[in-house]
This record gives structure tokens, sequence and C-alpha cells, in this order.
């Protein structure tokens, strides 16, 4: 190349005013990299073409393009290559060399305007149907981006960087066999290709295929070693086989390389936390938050961990950020419903629980607290409509029955209260709470024999009940039993005697 370079020069020397031979001249600097040279022959070879040499001047005027380029002389590069254009229009690698340039400024729209006119003069240039796609996946205009990419192995089977690009394209729209089967094209075609094998680990991975995304991801190390993404994606995988030793050296290792992933700290909380180890994970998620203020379940973890460690005021705080940084998040409302709760603030507890309602309309646990709150401010009427609520979506919630027949009965509604008992005890036949209540309401409402049968369940579960065998015996008296009234105020002595005693 050198003795070719040298000849160049020796016939420029010889033979003044060759503009094409200039032309070659810069050219061969610009593939040396000596690009100062190239343009100062670049620059000869145009005062030498005469004016009516287009096609000649256009060419060289694209070549200075892509040596100013080189230079990130911006400004000249755009000059020289719309020059070019104005000379020759119809040149499809001057268009795809201006695309490139306006793609290097982040100018999307005018390098997507030039891709076109590139492709419209030859289609099968595989290189500017790629980077159309590339324009379009960073739009987010995935079926365009699909469409580009797939195109472009059309044209060129062996592309690995569509391969690639059209795997991510399909994990994100949730297609991980397809996803997987790229990445591996991407390998096929590149062996040394470690965004590809990363990639592929990451789609393993969501598929719950954790060996062979164990094995991706060592490969990507084995290519380089200073790869922190894959670090921090092995440890995950480690975390996830149970691993936690081989999690935490790895996604140490991982922030080492580059300590501004706050998924790894947050990945560490998570690890340290199912270690019992919460003062080290309350520290690493600290760490996440420092990095990334508004990481909302950074925040939420740490309220899980402070009221673990009863430190509640810090606890609703951290729900409360959580809350601020994504207000869909249900279980922070949640959590911060039942904090308030156990403060007995229940008007703060239901307005949590309201909003828990609003994001997920049929939560049990949410819909249950919120009746129970409302029962305790003995607002009965809103805490069974919200039971009743329950039950319309969970019918074979005993305890659900059992507390709409509760409160059917302090509104002295006890026909009403009865089936809601009866119902519960089918569901649960060791509901002792709902034969006790069904026994009294009978009792009440003198259907004696009924009420005789639910206080004979509730001494099934409970023999020592003293309250059950006084209204027993109570009951066998007004049915004139008196043996079996006898025997059972006997035990009711019996059982207050041993009371006293203790």
């Amino acid at each position: 190349m050198e003795e070719a370079l040298d000849e160049l020069k020796l016939a420029a020397e010889g033979i003044q005013g060759d503009g094409e031979l200039h032309h070659y001249l810069g050219k061969s600097y610009y593939e040396k990299d000596k690009i100062d040279d190239a343009i100062a022959e670049l620059l000869a070879a145009l005062s030498y073409y005469k004016p009516d040499q287009t096609t000649e001047r256009a060419d060289v005027y694209n070549d200075l393009g892509l040596a100013y380029k080189r230079k990130n002389a911006y400004t000249e590069s755009l000059s020289a290559l719309q020059e070019s254009l104005v000379l020759n229009p119809s040149a499809a690698d001057t268009n795809y060399n201006l695309a490139l340039l306006y793609y290097d400024k982040k100018m999307l729209d005018e390098s997507t305007l030039y891709l076109k006119k590139a492709i419209k003069l030859d289609p099968k240039e595989a290189d500017a149907h790629f980077m159309l796609g590339l324009i379009y996946y960073k739009k987010k205009l995935n079926d365009k981006a699909i469409g580009e990419f797939r195109q472009t192995i059309e044209l060129n089977p062996k592309d690995a960087e569509s391969h690639n690009y059209l795997g991510l394209m399909y994990y994100e729209q949730g297609d991980l066999e397809k996803s997987v089967i790229e990445h591996k094209s991407a390998i096929q075609w590149d062996k040394n290709y470690t965004e590809a094998y990363n990639n592929l680990g990451i789609a393993l991975y969501a598929e719950g295929n954790f060996n062979e995304a164990e094995d991706a991801f060592k490969k990507v190390l084995e290519l380089d070693p200073n790869f922190a993404e894959a670090h921090y994606n092995l440890g995950l995988v480690y975390s996830e086989e149970g691993k936690p030793e081989d999690a935490v050296t790895s996604l140490e290792k991982a922030l080492k390389l580059n300590p501004k992933i706050a998924e790894a700290y947050f990945k560490l909380g998570e690890v340290y936390t199912k270690r019992d180890m919460l003062e080290e994970a309350l520290s690493e998620y600290k760490k996440a938050i420092d990095i990334k203020p508004d990481y909302a379940e950074a925040y939420y973890n740490s309220g899980e961990l402070y009221a673990a460690k009863g430190k509640h005021d810090k606890s609703i705080a951290a729900w409360k950020k959580t809350i601020e940084l994504n207000p869909k998040n249900a279980d922070a409302c949640f959590n911060l419903g039942v904090a308030y709760f156990n403060q007995n603030k229940l008007d703060k507890a239901i307005s949590m629980w309201k909003k828990v309602l609003e994001i997920n309309p049929s939560d049990y646990d949410t819909m249950s607290s919120l009746a129970d709150a409302y029962d305790m401010q003995a607002l009965t009427d809103k805490a069974i409509h919200m039971w009743e609520k329950i039950i319309e979506i969970y019918p074979e919630q005993a305890e659900t029955q059992n507390k709409l027949g509760n409160a059917y009965a302090r509104k002295n509604m006890y026909t009403t209260a009865i089936p809601y008992w009866e119902k519960a005890v089918e569901i649960d036949p060791r509901l002792v709470d709902a034969y006790y209540n069904l026994g009294l309401v009978y009792q009440k409402i003198g259907r004696r024999d009924e009420a005789i049968e639910a206080y004979k369940k509730v001494l099934d579960i409970n023999p020592d009940d003293m309250d059950v065998h006084k209204n027993l015996g109570l009951l066998y008296g007004e049915k004139g039993m008196h043996v079996e009234a006898e025997f059972e105020f006997s035990i009711y002595k019996k059982l207050k005697l041993m009371q006293g005693h203790k």
C-alpha cells in the first residue's frame, strides 16, 4: 500500500492538473487515515476537474465529506456532501453518507429522509435498510423497524447486527422464543458478538432458562471480562438459582466496573434481605436511591425492611415516596394503609385502601381491610356493602360470610344474618364463631332445636366453652328436658369453678 501511495505521489508531481490522479491520491491518504493529506489532495482534484465534469466532481465532494467527517468537521462535511448531491442527486451512496452524518448528529428526521432516498435509488442497499431500521427502533416505531431489519436480513442473511436488533424488538414485544432465535442467529454469524450473547442471556433468563442464560453470560465475560452488565446479569441468574454467595460476588464485580448500576445495588438488597441481613440490605437500597433518586422499587423495599425492624415512621416515609414516584404501586398504597391502621389513623388507612381499589378493584385483602375499618368506625352499612362486594367475587370466604352475619345481627336483622352464618359453616365446618352466633340468634328468636344443634357444634370444636354449656342448660330447661339441663349446668359450674382457681 505504501509503495502504491508513493507511486501516486510521484505521478502527481510529474503530471500537473490531473484531477483524477489527485482524487485517487486523496482516497489513498484517506484509507491510510492521513486525513489532512487526503483533504488537500481532494481539494486539489476539485481545482483541476472542469466545471462540466459533474460526475467526477460529485464523487470528489462525496469523498471530501467523508474526510471532513473523520476529522469531526461537521459543517464542512455537511457542505461537501450537499454539494455532491447538487451535482449528482441520484448517487445512492452520497445520500446514504449524508444520512449517516445526520444520524451522528442525532438529527433523525433528516437522516430518515436521505436513507429513504438512498433506498429508492438502490433498493438492495442492505446497510441503508439497517440504518433506517435503527432509527425506527430509536423512535419506537416497532413495526417499521422490524420490517427494515427483516429486509436487511433478506438482502444479507449474515448481518449479525440486524439479527441482534430483531431479537431486542421481539423481546420488547414479549415474544421470547423469537428473541432467542434471532440472538442465536446473530452469534452464528459473529462468534465474538458480546452484545448478542448478553441479549441472548437476558431473553433466556426471562424464559426461566437459567442454565443456558448462565452459559450465555459466562461467554460474554470470556470475550470481555470487563463487561459490567454481564456480571450484573449473571448475578441475577445466580440469585434465581439459589446461589446467594455467587450472586453477591457477580454483583460486586459489576459495581466495581461500573459503580453507577443502581439495579445491581437493588439486587444486592434483595439478596441480603433473603439472608436476613436487613441492615446490609437497607444500605444497598440507599445506594441504589443515591444513584437513581426516582427508584420507586428501592423505596418500597426499604419501607418493608423498616416495618420489619419496627421503624414505622421510616416505613411510612418510604412508602409515601414510593407512591409519589409511582402512584399506581398498589402494594405501597396497601402497606401504607396498614401502617396507618396500626396507628389507629383509620381515615388515612381508608383513604389509602380506596386508592388500591382504584388500581385493583377486586383485591381481596384490601376490600376486607376496608370493610373492617368501616366496621371499627361503626359505619356498619358501608362495611356491609364492602363485605357483600367481597362475597360476590369470593363467595367461598367463610370469614367474610361470618362478618356479614354479625353485621346484620347488630342491626337486629336476624333472619338476614342467619343464611350468612349457615354459609360460613358450610364452607368451614370448624368456624366456631359462626356456630356460636347461630346458637345465640336461634335462641333469641325461639328456634330452640336449631339453637341446641348449633351449640353442640361449638362443643364439638371447643368442649370447654362455659357460656355454651350454660345456654344449653337454659334451652333444655325451656324444653322441659331437666336431666339434660342439670347435666349442662353442672359442667358450666365445674368450668366456672376451675376458672376461678386459675
